[in-house]
């Protein structure tokens, strides 16, 4: 009952942290640790679909993708980028998101990090040259593409390419888009922007090095990136 109670302790700690460490909570991190414990946060994390994660004194709580109560809601994203925003300029954002996750970590050597910020008109040429390519495929060729990799290219290609790079009045520009984005990180302790600059943090340092690099879905699409296909 004890291993249980502490169980429930952490993950409440972790719904609303995201993570806690040795050093700042030494008896709950060594509760953490004890195989009752452990057996309860097994249980958690098969009725809640999420992964506790261990590494370097510090444990993290990774909603999975299908979680319908920890992982982000449709609606919910949709409300980052505007009231009468749709699915199409989510699923963009979605796409965005990938691509900074690749330019950050697609890295060949011991260490995937590749670089310490992204400047934000480098990511809008660099999806420029992205969305072009993309259009100047068949139609064909790029079913197959969002077929085979389960991405809504079409849509995303069409929405970024109508929009202005920026715009003293308009809500809806590229700059704007990567903004929402980053937002949406920056709020998932993921990365932050400052200075026109994406920098990411420690928490997605870690968990893309530890756990997301060594997913098949991730690998699928840092090489499809690499080849030019997405």
């Amino acid at each position: 009952m004890e291993g249980y109670q502490s169980a429930i302790q952490i993950f409440k700690l972790l719904v609303n942290q995201g993570e806690f460490n040795r050093r700042d909570n030494p008896g709950l991190y060594s509760e953490y640790l004890d195989a009752e414990v452990q057996e309860a946060l097994a249980v958690l994390e098969h009725e809640f679909t999420c992964k506790f994660l261990h590494f370097d004194d510090t444990v993290y709580l990774v909603p999975g993708i299908d979680s319908e109560i920890l992982g982000i809601q449709p609606a919910e994203l949709r409300s980052y980028f505007g009231s009468n925003a749709t699915r199409r300029e989510v699923f963009l954002g979605f796409y965005i998101m990938m691509y900074i996750f690749h330019e950050f970590y697609s890295g060949k050597n011991k260490d995937p990090k590749k670089i310490d910020f992204l400047q934000v008109s480098v990511l809008i040429d660099r999806l420029d040259e992205r969305f072009e390519r993309l259009m100047s495929m068949s139609e064909e060729e790029r079913e197959e593409l969002e077929k085979t990799y389960q991405i809504n290219l079409s849509s995303s290609m069409a929405i970024w390419s109508n929009m202005l790079v920026d715009h003293e009045t308009k809500r809806r520009t590229k700059y704007n888009m990567i903004k929402n984005v980053c937002k949406i990180l920056e709020d998932q302790k993921l990365a932050y922007l400052v200075e026109d600059q994406i920098r990411t943090t420690p928490r997605l340092d870690t968990l893309m090095r530890q756990y997301y690099l060594h997913s098949e879905r991730v690998s699928l699409i840092n090489q499809a990136f690499d080849r030019g296909e997405l």
